[in-house]
Formats: C-alpha cells, structure tokens, sequence
C-alpha cells in the first residue's frame, strides 16, 4: 500500500484515556462530538454506521462492523460507504496511548487502494479533510 494512501492523525487531549474510550464507544458522547446518527458499538462484530446528507442534500450512509478491540486501547473498525463496491471496506484504528497529562489519540484510515482508483482519487482528500474536522471537535469536546 503506498503511504500516502493512509490518513494518519494525531491530538493530544486533557482527558484520562477512559474518558477518550467513552467519547469513541457511548452513543451519547458520539453525538456529542462527531453528531447525530452514529453507532460504533464497542465488541468484536459490533456496528459502525454513521448516516448524514451530503451537499447536495442526498441521504448518505457509511457503515461497517468492529473487527478488533482492547478496551482502553484501540478499536479497529471496517468502513463501506453507498455507492462503493461491496469489496471495497477501508478499515479505521483509534488508538489511545496514555501521557503524563492526559492521552494521545491516534487515528488511521487505511484501505484505499481497495476502491477504484477514480473513486479514491474523488474521496481520500475529503476524507483527510473530514477526519481533521471530527478530532479538532473531539479535541474541543474533551478539552472543556
């Protein structure tokens, strides 16, 4: 996979890491942050779906399923949005790594060579540009 096909962010937070674990994996704290519509449900096989209205006011969804977690740790979950071929999940990780004062939260984004190459080419940067935009509002959210 070439590297710059992997979105790799990273915020530092005030928060204890079971604080940032809660703000990934309680429904409440999600719509806290990221907005309403989302499901990530922390267990192996758990769901992740997140519905929203893109600019031209089409009904959008993405969703996938929990393939691996570490309480407190990490959870990594797989990412199929409409549209996209079946076969074509790119598979998200957070992980939480624990600091003197608070917590680092690592965000990557990978699989997107498994869409064709013009859909990559359409959605990798908003993607890049979206997850910014989610952790800056994590980051405000947990910072309070």
């Amino acid at each position: 996979m070439k590297k710059d096909l992997v979105i790799d962010q990273s915020i530092n937070v005030k928060a204890s890491i079971q604080e940032a674990w809660h703000a990934w994996t309680d429904s409440d704290e999600l719509e806290n942050w990221w907005g309403e519509n989302i499901i990530l449900e922390a267990k192996v096989g758990g769901k992740f779906q997140e519905k929203w209205e893109d600019d031209t006011g089409t009904k959008q969804v993405a969703s996938g399923k929990v393939l691996k977690l570490k309480k407190f740790e990490y959870i990594v979950f797989s990412w199929n949005e409409k549209g996209w071929p079946k076969n074509a999940e790119t598979i998200c990780e957070i992980r939480l790594e624990k600091k003197e004062k608070g917590c680092v939260i690592h965000l990557t984004h990978a699989g997107w060579d498994r869409l064709p190459q013009e859909l990559t080419e359409k959605v990798f940067k908003d993607f890049k540009v979206g997850w910014n935009f989610h952790l800056k509002e994590l980051k405000e959210y947990l910072d309070f």
